[in-house]
């Protein structure tokens, strides 16, 4: 089995809740990124601290 990985980016706060909701929407499926890999997204979200906005999701990377 594959580890997870995590990955953490800033958001521009006008866009966070557009960026939110698509990862949300993909959350549990496998996208295809071509070369025969594929990326699992396990979970994610994003978190607004101190006016700034991150994005943080985890993912598999598998092949197809």
């Amino acid at each position: 089995m594959a580890l997870p990985w995590g990955v953490k980016g800033e958001v521009s706060e006008d866009v966070a809740e557009d960026v939110e909701n698509y990862f949300k929407s993909i959350e549990g499926q496998k996208v295809d990124c071509g070369d025969n890999v594929t990326v699992e997204v396990l979970k994610a979200g994003v978190k607004e601290r101190k006016g700034k906005h991150t994005l943080i999701y985890r993912y598999v990377l598998t092949q197809s």
